[in-house]
């Protein structure tokens, strides 16, 4: 307080004058019944709004992410095989069971003439050696294909083989759930792989 504050006489004596103020008093109050019950019914209205789409978001995001991984494992098999010269074989199957590809699958330089019987090696051998092993996608999700081959083998020039030798063309593969868009992989007459997502009544093209 400066002295100028305090009262003449106060100041002559030497005692310091401080003047006690009351507190302010805070007013509050609480939420009535029928305000806590309109914001409930306008959160339920926006969850019910905003849960479907978020569903399907998710599903989207794990079609994708599983179409995209296969991809980059074609692309490995791809790269290896051009790399590793003219009779060389890289092939892609399966892990655990033929065809089953929500199992994930493995990336192998092939020394067999059948595919390793379309299913995962487990461990590296003289005909199998293993470039990447991939877990399985994360589900619920539902694999799909043209043709009947149950592997993706790539020869030494780049392009995609039967374990005859033969060229495979219009190879179409897809990944789907309950009636939701495809998410396709194109596999192109010269080995490469494109992408595409496609209405699940349309079928996924071929190159």
């Amino acid at each position: 307080m400066r002295f100028s504050d305090l009262s003449p006489v106060a100041a002559e004596a030497g005692v310091r004058v401080v003047a006690l103020r009351r507190p302010a008093t805070l007013c509050s109050r609480g939420f009535t019944l029928i305000e806590t019950m309109m914001v409930v019914v306008i959160v339920a209205i926006l969850a019910a709004i905003a849960g479907p789409s978020m569903v399907e978001m998710y599903r989207s995001t794990r079609l994708s992410s599983a179409s995209s991984a296969l991809q980059v494992s074609l692309n490995l098999a791809r790269s290896e095989a051009i790399k590793r010269g003219s009779d060389a074989r890289v092939t892609v199957v399966a892990n655990t069971a033929a065809g089953v590809w929500t199992n994930g699958w493995t990336v192998f330089a092939d020394g067999t003439t059948n595919a390793n019987g379309a299913v995962a090696p487990t461990a590296d051998s003289a005909t199998a050696t293993r470039l990447e092993v991939a877990a399985a996608p994360t589900g619920p999700l539902t694999f799909s294909q043209s043709g009947g081959a149950n592997y993706f083998i790539y020869s030494g020039q780049g392009r995609l083989i039967d374990t005859a030798g033969a060229a495979v063309v219009g190879r179409t593969v897809w990944f789907s759930n309950a009636g939701s868009d495809r998410f396709c992989l194109i596999i192109t007459n010269t080995g490469r792989v494109r992408t595409m997502r496609s209405p699940s009544a349309t079928v996924c093209p071929t190159d």
